[in-house]
C-alpha cells in the first residue's frame, strides 16, 4: 500500500484527470478499480476524495463531449465505431438513442450504471438531438454520481482494499502481464465489435 500512496501522492490528481478522460475516449481501462484505491486511501487522507472525484468526473466528462460533438458532426459515419468502443455486446447506439428519445436526458444518468456502457450514452445523445448545454448539466451529474459511488465504496472496504493491493504486490510483474493481456484482448474484442455493428447498421439502414 505504500508503494500506491506514493503514486498517488506524486502523480495521483493529474492521472485522475487523464484516467477519467481516456476510459471514456473508449480506451480500454477501467477508472472503477483506481477510484476504490483512492476511496481507501482517503480514509487515512493520502488523497481528498472529493477533489478525486471532480478530477475524474472533469475528465471523463472532456471524453464524452468529444463523442457528443463527434455525433452532431458525422453520427451516421461513426456509428459502427462508436458502437464498438463499448465492450457489452448488448450496448448499441441506436437502441440508447430510442430510449433518450422516450426517456429525455435523465437516461444518460442511468446509462451511467449499465455495464461496460463507455461512451455510447454520450454519442447517442449526440444523435438523438440534445443541445450540449442539456447533455453537459445530466452527464456531469451522471459523473459525478458514478465517480462518487466507487469512491464511497473504497472507503467503506478500505480494510479489504488494502489487504488485497498487498497481496497483489508480491505478483506485481505477473499481474502486469495480465493486465496487458486483458488490454489487447480488450482492443481485439472491440475491433471485432465495430465490425459486428457496421454489418448491423448496414442491414437496419436497407430495413429502413
Amino acid at each position: 500500500m505504500e508503494y500506491i500512496t506514493a503514486l498517488l501522492q506524486s502523480y495521483g490528481y493529474p492521472m485522475l484527470f487523464l484516467l477519467g478522460m481516456v476510459e471514456f475516449l473508449g480506451v480500454p481501462i477501467a477508472a472503477a478499480p483506481v477510484l476504490m484505491v483512492v476511496g481507501a486511501a482517503s480514509v487515512d487522507g493520502t488523497v481528498n476524495p472529493i477533489v478525486a472525484i471532480g478530477l475524474v468526473a472533469s475528465g471523463a466528462l472532456v471524453g464524452e463531449s468529444i463523442w457528443f460533438g463527434l455525433a452532431r458532426w458525422r453520427g451516421q459515419r461513426l456509428l459502427a465505431i462508436a458502437c464498438g468502443l463499448s465492450s457489452n455486446p448488448n450496448v448499441c447506439v441506436l437502441s440508447f438513442r430510442e430510449r433518450m428519445r422516450k426517456s429525455g436526458a435523465k437516461f444518460l444518468i442511468v446509462a451511467k450504471f449499465i455495464p461496460a456502457g463507455g461512451s455510447v450514452p454520450a454519442f447517442a445523445a449526440g444523435l438523438a438531438g440534445f443541445g450540449y448545454r442539456r447533455f453537459l448539466l445530466f452527464d456531469a451529474m451522471a459523473l459525478v454520481l458514478w465517480s462518487t459511488l466507487y469512491v464511497l465504496a473504497g472507503g467503506v472496504f478500505h480494510a479489504e482494499v488494502q489487504w488485497l493491493i498487498e497481496g497483489a504486490s508480491a505478483y506485481f510483474a505477473w499481474l502486469v502481464g495480465v493486465l496487458l493481456a486483458l488490454f489487447l484482448v480488450a482492443v481485439a474484442w472491440r475491433i471485432v465489435k465495430v465490425r459486428l455493428h457496421r454489418a448491423l447498421h448496414a442491414a437496419h439502414a436497407e430495413l429502413s
